[in-house]
């Protein structure tokens, strides 16, 4: 009896809080099909590595929504072209910009992290830092000239009191309600 009501107690907890922890989505090198911006019709992710011949290739993502038959593509935030893609100092393992996808209680929401110094007079990447995730979902925008269809809209960000040497590291202890 104890045992069913220790066990009881530990799945009710887990449920309340983890109904509210974001859930990393795993996407295939290639297309993946996902309602980004939950309209019932699936889009299209495209996973990739973009390798230079180096020793570190980058992993990419390209984003397409599928309205009425028509594909649009998401650009990336702040006039960064088309595909995320995430970057590794050279010559070292380091990620400092990367990039996930989690659904957070049904909404897809793209999240980056950047590594940066605090400090201006020492710009040393190899060195932990704090990181800065932004999350972003998919918007629609309103029928403005020059503006995209969809686009990659920030819903919030946050920066870690912690320092990492990598964004992965960062990713693992990733706080969804810190967001603002």
């Amino acid at each position: 009896m104890k045992l069913k009501t220790f066990a009881f107690i530990v799945l009710s907890l887990c449920t309340v809080f983890g109904a509210q922890a974001a859930t990393r989505v795993e996407l295939l090198a290639g297309a993946n099909n996902i309602d980004l911006n939950q309209d019932g019709v699936p889009d299209l992710l495209v996973s990739a590595t973009f390798d230079n011949n180096t020793s570190h290739p980058s992993q990419t993502l390209s984003a397409f929504i599928n309205k009425n038959g028509n594909w649009y593509i998401l650009p990336v935030p702040d006039d960064d072209g088309f595909t995320w893609s995430d970057f590794r100092l050279a010559g070292s393992s380091d990620k400092i910009i990367g990039f996930e996808l989690h659904n957070i209680q049904g909404v897809y929401y793209l999240i980056r992290a950047m590594k940066f110094s605090s400090n201006q007079d020492n710009d040393d990447m190899t060195e932990a830092a704090k990181i800065k995730f932004s999350r972003y979902r998919v918007a629609e925008s309103s029928e403005e000239p020059g503006a995209p269809v969809f686009y990659w809209q920030l819903s919030g960000s946050y920066t870690t009191s912690q320092t990492y040497d990598d964004v992965d590291q960062a990713f693992a202890q990733l706080k969804i309600d810190e967001f603002k």
